[in-house]
């Protein structure tokens, strides 16, 4: 029987060279507009370390025939007593273009020739935006290597006020902005090219419900927003300095609220620009909702064809009549044996993990200080 999982080797020209067999360890992590990660263990003897070892070799993951993951191995571990041992290779996904990328705010001009625009703001639906701002910087500008771009259809709501770019990587100012537009967006190795693409999340088509055979137990958090309001303090001092407002109405309607804040963003005087920083701010200070399933082992709840994907909503009975519905964030495959793998999904936001809300904080002060940095 064919392995849930199938390990290509590829070089850095995106050339088949070889596959991997059953690894000693295998562990992925699928997420919904970030960057996936993968890693996997193979014995210090396995006859194909030295191809793994190449400078810019990649791995192309499927599982149960369908794409998984691909990118470059960015880095590896090794350990070995002179007779045994083993070696971990970590890959991150294509997706990671999207970080790696700047939007110039003259993408077809030179370097030395960007004075003539402050930004370049895209404007119109989610999929437009995301492809014409890669096709721009990514296709023509920095002409990566295999980078192709599908066809455009329009997909996803209008992106109020657009989103502009200075010098920032894209995936700094594109989401949540596109995600709140409804489209999620992949990198896939398709033979020997990059195609760049967006989906369209799903509700899934079932309940899962704690008290049936799916699920062992659920915990979920919840947790109100605090904030429905921003002025965002634009440049000047004093009496001179300017300001706007944005205010998230259906937020305010929803929860009986009225709460503001304040976002400095005195480096632009621009009202796109202010409004996109206003509109951070809000998402930031938005509703925290997560869940956490233990699942009741081969039920219907499955990762892969014709199961549930990252990105897809996913509604679950947690009894006394409450059901939650939220976004599965990501997914951790680990390889158990050749014809199984064991599933656990994250969906929402926890917000219950000190780990992962500090990092989100650091993540949000790291892109301030980039907005900061580009004025």
């Amino acid at each position: 029987m064919v392995s849930v999982f199938r390990v290509a080797v590829y070089d850095k020209d995106r050339r088949f060279r070889c596959q991997i067999g059953n690894p000693s360890a295998l562990s992925a992590t699928i997420r919904h507009n970030l960057v996936s990660t993968m890693s996997i263990t193979v014995p210090f003897s396995h006859e194909r370390i030295p191809k793994l070892m190449e400078d810019g070799v990649r791995l192309k993951v499927s599982f149960k025939g369908q794409h998984l993951i691909s990118g470059p191995i960015v880095s590896e571990e090794g350990e070995t007593d002179g007779v045994g041992g083993h070696v971990t290779f970590s890959v991150e996904d294509d997706f990671a273009v999207l970080k790696d990328m700047l939007g110039w705010p003259v993408p077809g001009s030179p370097v030395g020739s960007q004075s003539a625009s402050a930004y370049r703001t895209y404007t119109g639906n989610a999929e437009s935006i995301i492809k014409t701002a890669v096709i721009e910087n990514g296709v023509n500008r920095l002409a990566v290597p295999g980078l192709v771009v599908a066809p455009n259809f329009n997909r996803g709501a209008v992106v109020p006020g657009g989103v502009p770019l200075r010098m920032h990587p894209l995936f700094d100012q594109m989401f949540p902005a596109l995600e709140k537009a409804g489209i999620g967006v992949s990198v896939r190795q398709v033979g020997s090219d990059l195609v760049l693409d967006v989906y369209e999340p799903k509700l899934y088509p079932r309940t899962l419900r704690v008290q049936g055979r799916t699920l062992k137990t659920a915990k979920w958090t919840r947790a109100r927003p605090t904030a429905s309001r921003v002025v965002i303090g634009g440049q000047g001092e004093d009496t001179a300095r300017n300001f706007r407002q944005l205010v998230d109405a259906d937020r305010e309607s929803q929860y009986g609220m009225r709460a503001e804040t304040f976002r400095d963003a005195r480096d632009d005087n621009t009202a796109t620009v202010m409004d996109s920083r206003g509109r951070e701010t809000l998402d930031e200070m938005g509703p925290k909702n997560g869940l956490s399933l233990d699942l009741a082992g081969t039920g219907i709840f499955q990762y892969g064809p014709g199961g549930f994907q990252v990105g897809d909503r996913v509604p679950v009975n947690v009894g006394a009549g409450l059901v939650i519905t939220e976004t599965i964030r990501e997914v951790t495959l680990n390889w158990v044996s050749k014809n199984y793998a064991s599933a656990q999904p994250s969906i929402g936001e926890l917000t219950n993990q000190p780990a992962l809300i500090f990092a989100q904080r650091l993540a949000a002060l790291a892109k301030g200080q980039r907005n900061q940095e580009r004025h």
